[in-house]
C-alpha cells in the first residue's frame, strides 16, 4: 500500500513529528511511504537539526516542508538538511492524489 503522511499539528509540534516518524518507521516495514509534508507549525522542523537527522531514516520517501509555512513563521529555508526540501502544495495534492492512504497527524 502507498501512503504518505501529513504532518499538521494543533498543539506540540514537535510530539507530533516524532510521533510521525515513529509511524512511518513502523509503516516502512509493510507499506511504501511516497511522502510526509510538514505543514503548520511542523514546518518548524526546518529550526531544528537534530530532528531532522533523526528522520533520515527514511531516505526511501520525499520529505517536504510547505512553502507556505516557512513563510509565514518567517524561517530561513536555507536550513533544510539533507533529504528534506522546501515545496509547494501542488506536488502534496499529486502525491496524495496517488497514494492508497493519507495517514494526517494532528
Amino acid at each position: 500500500m502507498r501512503l504518505c503522511f501529513l504532518i499538521n499539528p494543533s498543539e506540540d509540534w514537535q510530539q507530533a513529528v516524532e510521533h510521525a516518524r515513529h509511524l512511518a518507521l513502523a509503516a516502512l516495514k509493510t507499506h511504501q511511504i511516497t511522502a510526509v509534508f510538514f505543514f503548520g507549525s511542523a514546518a518548524k522542523i526546518i529550526q531544528d537539526t537534530s530532528m531532522q537527522q533523526r528522520w533520515n531514516k527514511l531516505n526511501s520517501c520525499d520529505l517536504w516542508i510547505c512553502r507556505t509555512m516557512i513563510d509565514q513563521w518567517q524561517l530561513n529555508e536555507t536550513a533544510c538538511h539533507n533529504h528534506f526540501s522546501v515545496t509547494g502544495m501542488a506536488p502534496w495534492i499529486d502525491c496524495m492524489q496517488q497514494s492508497d492512504r493519507v495517514i494526517e497527524i494532528i
